[in-house]
């Protein structure tokens, strides 16, 4: 545990100096971190302003460099090591001497609770950066995919498979990503395969708008919505390598479940996986599981009327959308719940098998059910 916190902390320069260069800088302060009663160097100290996500990481020698925005000239600057005290003290004391040597203190605990504490600081770093980085990561508007649709549902013993393709407008795609954005810039189109088109609700509609907000990306939304990471419970789970890259793998859960986070009105059990490449910070996949009491007919983000009867209980689902080249690959969200009743489990798959950037179909509205 201790080698995968300590290697975190070497991200930390990288993330600080993008996220540096978009605002008018008062001070660059440089320095050196050092054992109190040693002298000797000490590496990968976090270094951050305290209140935001503003910071930097000692390198392996303790010397570090910040360049502090005029906003924060005014708030404090903490230090902090595995094995040390924290240290805390106004920023602007820094701003007098071109080099500083900060002192630390050894100290001894439970170095288990402080790398969960630590290590959460860093992980909403990297999450923050992968939003930061998605209109460079994905593909940017205006553009069409073309998918393959397939859902299974089974309500006691008979079954009900709709297979359709579906062409997908993104009039801006991942350039501006948010949630109001995704919905206003996408539509789509839906082209059933049946021989015979199905204009019922029950069978004709479709569940597409809920596969597609499973794009986290593309709405910045939940973990890649930089205004709620510290919102999370994050812990590194794996640092694998995937056909030749290096990766993050992340759990994510919140112990206040939001609609927000979780986009479901009335979840109640919430958690989840993000993979984050280390070079770009390109998102590869991300998985979540999600129970909730109930959930509206009309999606699981709508809360249900008091007089409302037909509505969905004891609803369990997981989710997960893998992202190559740019796009999403395949989206699937797998549901089980009580209606009228009955017993029902969905199987919902959304595969992306084209994209295509010229001469592009453009489309004004969503398309809800195969019989329109």
């Amino acid at each position: 545990m201790r080698t995968l916190f300590i290697s975190i902390f070497t991200l930390i320069v990288s993330l600080s100096l993008v996220a540096q260069e978009s605002r008018t800088i008062a001070e660059n302060i440089k320095g050196k971190v050092i054992n109190a009663d040693t002298n000797e160097p000490i590496s990968y100290t976090n270094i951050g302003i305290e209140g935001t996500l503003h910071g930097t990481a000692s390198d392996a020698e303790g010397n570090f460099e910040l360049k502090i925005p005029q906003e924060f000239v005014s708030k404090n600057i903490y230090f902090s090591a595995v094995g040390f005290q924290n240290r805390v003290f106004p920023v602007n004391t820094l701003f007098d001497k071109e080099f500083n040597v900060i002192k630390i203190k050894s100290q001894s605990y439970d170095i288990d609770d402080v790398d969960i504490a630590a290590q959460n600081m860093v992980l909403v770093r990297i999450l923050r950066m992968a939003s930061d980085n998605i209109p460079y990561n994905f593909i940017r508007g205006p553009y069409n995919l073309n998918a393959q649709y397939k859902n299974e549902k089974v309500v006691g013993d008979s079954s009900i498979i709709q297979i359709a393709d579906v062409l997908i407008y993104d009039k801006n795609g991942y350039s501006n990503p948010s949630k109001k954005d995704a919905f206003q810039s996408l539509k789509y189109s839906v082209k059933s395969n049946e021989s015979e088109a199905d204009y019922r609700f029950s069978s004709g509609r479709t569940n597409i708008d809920e596969l597609l907000e499973i794009d986290w990306a593309r709405s910045a939304t939940s973990v890649l919505n930089p205004a709620m990471t510290t919102g999370f419970n994050l812990k590194l789970m794996d640092e694998p390598k995937i056909n030749g890259q290096d990766f993050w793998v992340i759990s994510f859960s919140q112990d206040d479940i939001s609609l927000a986070g979780s986009g479901d009105f009335y979840a109640n059990a919430f958690k989840g996986e993000i993979t984050i490449n280390k070079e770009d910070y390109s998102v590869l996949k991300i998985e979540g599981k999600i129970e909730s009491p109930k959930n509206s007919f009309q999606g699981k983000s709508l809360a249900v009327g008091d007089n409302t009867k037909k509505f969905l209980t004891h609803v369990v689902y997981d989710f997960s959308i893998d992202y190559e080249r740019l796009k999403p690959s395949k989206i699937i969200l797998n549901k089980s719940y009580t209606l009228n009743g009955e017993k029902v489990t969905e199987k919902s798959a959304l595969t992306i098998t084209r994209v295509n950037a010229v001469n592009v179909t453009q489309l004004d509205s969503r398309q809800y059910f195969t019989g329109q």
